[in-house]
Order: structure tokens, then sequence, then C-alpha cells
């Protein structure tokens, strides 16, 4: 069963559809950019997830078929878990993704 076959069987297709389905997006205010967010993380045409403070992550990746999620016991950037995540993506036979920062800003 795949990352979205899990999350459909959890919460059910229409729950999921939803959350995932950008419900708005514009400008951050705060950290710049633009950002598209769902119900309660950020989405993105890869799929969707949400960064926090200190560099924790946690978010699927649709189209490469995975899910990784990154706690950190110190304050930091994302570098960490963008670093985990091309490692996963090597092991996976996936290109590594350049833009593999959080979806959304924590």
């Amino acid at each position: 069963m795949g990352v979205q076959g899990h999350a459909d069987a959890r919460f059910g297709p229409g729950m999921l559809a939803e959350a995932i389905r950008p419900q708005c997006a514009g400008p951050d205010q705060v950290f710049g950019g633009e950002s598209v967010w769902g119900l309660g993380f950020g989405v993105s045409e890869d799929g969707y997830g949400m960064g926090g403070l200190g560099g924790s992550y946690g978010g699927t990746c649709t189209t490469g078929g995975y899910t990784i999620g990154f706690v950190t016991g110190s304050a930091g950037s994302h570098d960490r878990v963008e670093a985990l995540e091309n490692t996963l993506r090597d092991c996976l036979g996936l290109p590594p993704d350049p833009a593999a920062s959080p979806p959304a800003h924590d």
C-alpha cells in the first residue's frame, strides 16, 4: 500500500483530499515568497507537510511515494532534514531535490 493508501485508510479519501487541497495561497507576509496552504500545513505539486521550530519537519512526497519525519533535540535550521530527505531519495533511486526544504515555514 502506498503512502496515499495509508492516509486514505486512516482518515478516509474524502478527508485527506480536502486536507491537501489548496485552501489559500499568496505572499507570505512573514518569510516572503509565495505560500500555499491546505488545512494546517503547506501544500505543493509534490506533496504536503509542515516545518517546525528548530528544524523539525513532517511531510509526504506524493510524487516520490514516501513520508518523512524529523524531530530535533536542539534548535537549528532545516538543513539537516533537507540532507536526510536527499539521502532517502538516493536510497529510493530518486534524484536529489535541490528544493527539499519544507513547503511551509515554521
